[in-house]
């Protein structure tokens, strides 16, 4: 009995870990995904915005942030927009 319970918790931890790293995957993939097209368009990307990008836990807002990174012409127009 004990031992099925400390299985059973062990097992959820196991998800918990699984999800959260699943979660942290996607926002540096997003992140990564900004960089990239920033990088391609407006050439070398300053440190403030990788580092503002860095600080972001919200991949709808990243979802955004990608978008405007494919329209806009400048990484400073990008950097105003981040504020």
């Amino acid at each position: 009995m004990i031992e099925e319970i400390k299985d059973r918790y062990i097992l959820e931890g196991i998800e918990i870990g699984e999800a959260r790293g699943e979660a942290r995957g996607q926002l540096k993939e997003k992140i990564n995904d900004i960089l990239t097209v920033l990088q391609t368009r407006c050439g070398q990307v300053p440190s403030d915005i990788s580092e503002e990008l860095n600080r972001r836990k919200d991949l709808v807002a990243l979802q955004s942030l990608f978008i405007l990174a494919l329209q806009c012409n400048s990484s400073d127009e990008f950097a105003k927009a981040l504020k």
